[in-house]
């Protein structure tokens, strides 16, 4: 636990203001970061437990504490004690609070949707899900499309540790802009890692792969558009 708390405050160390909600999305991004592959061992109580200990009481000296309760209308801001947060840091965090908020409410569409297209798979539940059968191992992980690219050391350990196919499952974006951007600097890098992004519409209940397809064949059929990621293959490539 001790290195994803060093890991989480790495990733807050320049956050004065916090939500409970930013904390939550940061810590299981840490957990990959800390641990890679072994993070497949790693159960999500894990997560709720870490988050507590950044605003109630710590349990590492690795570990940030925001002391301080600030409440406005229905949401609570938490700031460290030694600082005097300043309104443009209350922003900030707001708007952080507004995307983890936004991932954190999708993720048990993402999982649920993710259960779905691997059907007739055994799963292994935890921070990132194993799905198997026959010769077929998947490792699934679920993040926002900009926290991959800040992850993107992460991922590219994570897959070459893992040995099998390794799935990043991203919600859909207001606008294709933060995909587009992603696929312009960091698509090489991905397909080398033979790391596969697919993409999920939480409302509409579907998946679509972005990057990369599944060695088994049969989970094609489990995609809305299955040729999207050859088309996106060639057209983005001359953006």
């Amino acid at each position: 636990m001790r290195e994803i708390i060093k890991k989480l405050s790495e990733i807050l160390q320049n956050r004065e203001v916090v939500t409970c909600e930013e904390i939550e999305r940061n810590a299981i991004r840490a957990a990959l970061r800390a641990k890679s592959a072994n993070a497949l061992n790693i159960e999500y109580e894990l997560v709720h437990e870490i988050k507590s200990s950044y605003t109630d009481f710590p349990i590492s000296l690795d570990s940030l504490h925001y002391s301080e309760k600030v409440e406005i209308e229905d949401l609570k801001f938490y700031h460290l004690h030694t600082s005097k947060p300043t309104r443009e840091q209350f922003e900030e965090a707001y708007n952080e609070f507004l995307i983890s908020r936004g991932f954190l409410d999708s993720l048990h569409g993402l999982k649920l949707i993710a259960d779905r297209f691997f059907k007739d798979y055994k799963v292994k539940e935890g921070i990132v899900k194993e799905y198997k059968r026959n010769r077929y191992r998947y490792a699934v992980f679920f993040s926002l499309i900009e926290d991959v690219a800040e992850d993107l050391s992460t991922h590219l350990e994570f897959a070459s540790d893992y040995g099998e196919e390794y799935v990043i499952i991203t919600p859909t974006e207001k606008t294709p802009g933060p995909f587009i951007n992603f696929f312009k600097h960091y698509s090489d890098k991905i397909k080398a890692a033979n790391i596969k992004i697919w993409v999920v519409d939480v409302n509409k209940e579907s998946i679509d792969p972005f990057i990369g397809y599944p060695k088994d064949f049969n989970l094609l059929k489990g995609f809305k558009n299955p040729r999207l990621a050859s088309v996106i293959s060639s057209l983005w490539r001359k953006i």
